[in-house]
């Protein structure tokens, strides 16, 4: 059987690497390590901090070729917005197209994306010109389960479905009646390089300038804003409960480290570093490897917590460090009590009281994080990505 072309539409500018663009980027690679022939489509916008084209490859850390296909765009800051998803949408379309064109007509085509709107544009053109998509089949990977009419369109016009957990699939398939054996979870997984990478504890604390810290240290590498706040604030109160410990926190613009440096020192928390915005994502690894203890509490702020997984716990699992997470059920594909300490959701006393715990019983946090560890190594975009193309070519339409 020939290989197969997958197609992927980024709603996202992967020259500035955040947690969506790294995941579209190695998701993309997954196919290629399955001997696709891959064409990432992703905007391109005009930012004085994106990376060099030339750097992708090092700073996504990628081991095979992909073709990426930047889109111009007029843009100079996030893209947002109908007009601005409407612009992307439609040069996507036009770009799809001159892939299909320049492609043999024996070939079997993937067109896949993260974007309702990016895929409603392709089902829109797939039903204007038929013929131009007969060897093609059209994949939505949902990381939400949104109950709107819009996305309700994109479940059932789709050719196939890729979620992130088991229970966007339950709940998918509940309340649209698509039938289960329609729909893949590929959780969100790690890469082969990842997988193989030996860091220390040691090693990454030199590499962080931290080799001297002597108190617990807790790392969160997540989200850091103004607005969006009600993770962080749980945290830095529990942090602040524990005086035996230091909080680490990666990302942030300046405006928004100053502003949350201010709230400590107004909350009296003194326990706490921050790193501000990293552009190269490959070192985001030495700060996961550097901690004791892995931190993850989202909330239902700007997540459904049914259904949110975030990307960052398979790489907190390959570390060998004891995660912290609340007992959601999108996770449950991957953690359990016997690989991980949940805490209690929203409740920074009880937050705090489960990292008093693990500070007092490292040998049993071992044992957990060390079994994480060897669980998580199976979890690669080439290995997941090797069982998406099967059931892709295996599908029945709908």
């Amino acid at each position: 059987m020939n290989n197969p072309i997958c197609i992927y539409l980024s709603p996202y500018d992967i020259l500035r690497p955040r947690t969506n663009q790294v995941s579209d980027v190695r998701f993309c690679e997954g196919f290629s390590q399955n001997n696709c022939e891959v064409h990432l489509v992703t905007p391109f916008v005009y930012r004085n901090d994106n990376i060099k084209k030339e750097d992708v490859n090092k700073i996504y850390e990628l081991e095979s070729e992909i073709n990426i296909r930047y889109l111009a765009t007029p843009f100079k800051k996030d893209i947002s917005g109908i007009w601005k998803t409407i612009y992307i949408a439609v040069k996507s379309i036009f770009k799809v197209l001159r892939i299909i064109n320049n492609s043999p007509s024996t070939k079997e085509i993937f067109i896949l994306s993260r974007s309702a709107p990016l895929i409603q544009a392709i089902i829109t053109t797939k039903k204007l010109f038929p013929w131009k998509f007969k060897k093609s089949k059209i994949v939505f990977w949902a990381h939400d389960f949104k109950e709107k009419p819009n996305y309700f369109k994109v479940y059932k016009k789709s050719d196939a479905l890729l979620v992130t957990n088991s229970s966007i699939k339950e709940d998918l398939c509940k309340k649209t009646g698509i039938k289960p054996e329609n729909v893949f979870v590929t959780l969100n997984p790690i890469t082969e390089y990842q997988a193989n990478q030996n860091i220390t504890k040691k090693e990454a604390r030199i590499q962080i300038g931290l080799n001297d810290i002597i108190e617990t240290l807790i790392v969160y590498t997540g989200k850091l804003a103004i607005d969006y706040n009600k993770e962080l604030i749980y945290i830095l109160k529990a942090v602040k409960l524990n005086k035996n410990v230091k909080l680490l926190c990666t990302g942030g613009k300046p405006e928004v480290i100053n502003y949350w440096k201010n709230w400590c020192i107004e909350n009296n928390i003194e326990n706490i570093l921050f790193t501000g915005y990293i552009s190269d994502y490959s070192k985001i690894k030495y700060y996961q490897y550097a901690a004791d203890i892995l931190i993850s509490y989202y909330t239902n702020q700007g997540h459904d917590v049914r259904y949110n997984f975030p990307n960052k716990l398979c790489e907190y699992m390959l570390t060998g460090n004891i995660i912290i997470t609340p007992d959601y059920p999108a996770t449950k594909d991957i953690l359990n009590s016997s690989n991980c300490m949940f805490a209690v959701p929203e409740n920074e006393e009880e937050l705090s009281k489960t990292i008093q715990y693990i500070i007092s019983n490292f040998a049993e946090m071992n044992v957990k994080a060390n079994k994480a560890k060897l669980e998580v190594r199976k979890y690669t975009f080439k290995e997941r990505n090797k069982l998406i193309l099967s059931f892709l070519r295996n599908i029945n339409d709908k």
